[in-house]
This record gives C-alpha cells, structure tokens and sequence, in this order.
C-alpha cells in the first residue's frame, strides 16, 4: 500500500511538472507585449491633471503653515513658555500636513494606477493578448523584439479616452 501511495503521487509530480514543462517550451505563439509604467504614467494627462490639483492643495497647506510661521515670529515680545508652546503647535502643525501630503500624495497615485491598470486589462481583452507584461528601469525584461513595445499606443488611447470622459472640464 505504501509504495503504491508512492508510485501514484511521484505519477502525480511527474504529470504536473511535464505539464508545466509543455506549456512553457512549446512554440506556442502566445500573443504578448508589453508596456513601459513609466512613460505612461508620465504621459497620462489624467496622472497630469491630478497631480496638479494634488499641487495646489498642498501649496495651500503650506500657505497656512507659513502663516503661522509668521505668527511665531510676531510672538518675540510673549513670554518664553508662551513661545514655547506655540512653536510645539507650529512643529506638530507642520507634521500632520507633512503626512497629509503624503497621504493625498499616495492616494492620487494609486487612483490613477488603478485608471492605468484597468485600461490596459481592458486595452489587452480587446487586441487579444494573452499577455502585457510591465517592463521598468530595473530590468525584469531583458530583452523583447522590435514592435512589441505598446507603450505609445496604449498612452495614446488611453489619454483619448481620458479627454472624452473628461472633454467638459476645463484644463
């Protein structure tokens, strides 16, 4: 009984690495291509135009943080422990809208990822490929034939697509 438990799951292994041996080296032209993450998202007027709201609110924050700075500096005739704590007030003040920034910072880049990553899910049902793999300056692809960089025409529908959804508002 035992060396048929044994017979059966090395029958088992042998069937799934065979398997897994067959769909990687067969000559099976699976449609694949990919896209450089970067220039996109460098080139998305979407990833553009958020990142210029996100810029403007901090510059308001940083206004207001500058306005008390201001306050502070008034303060040169208040007494030590009252300078003291408007100082501590300004630093934690500066502090939280440090992190505010880097929340809003991180939440805008992640809701315009998702937009990317969503088209181009959408972008490879539609041409059919089986594959879009991500190619970034750290090298995970080492080398792809000429034509198979998408990356200019996925910006390119991506962004027309962008400026239809978005064609009321102002710029």
């Amino acid at each position: 009984m035992i060396i048929a438990n044994k017979i059966y799951t090395y029958l088992v292994y042998m069937i799934f690495f065979l398997a897994i041996f067959a769909t990687t080296s067969c000559n099976c032209n699976f449609p694949m291509v990919y896209v450089n993450p970067n220039k996109i998202l460098q080139g998305y007027h979407g990833s553009a135009i958020q990142h210029e709201i996100l810029a403007t609110k901090v510059k308001i924050m940083q206004q207001r943080v500058d306005s008390l700075d201001t306050e502070l500096q008034a303060l040169n005739t208040a007494s030590a422990a009252t300078r003291a704590r408007k100082e501590q007030q300004l630093l934690r003040y500066r502090d939280a809208v440090q992190q505010q920034a880097q929340q809003e910072n991180q939440r805008v880049t992640q809701a315009v990822l998702n937009e990317i990553n969503a088209y181009i899910k959408q972008y490879g049902k539609e041409k059919g490929y089986t594959f879009i793999l991500g190619a970034t300056d750290s090298g995970n692809i080492v080398y792809a034939a000429e034509g198979t960089d998408v990356s200019e025409e996925v910006l390119k529908e991506l962004n027309a697509q962008y400026d239809r959804q978005h064609s009321t508002a102002p710029r």
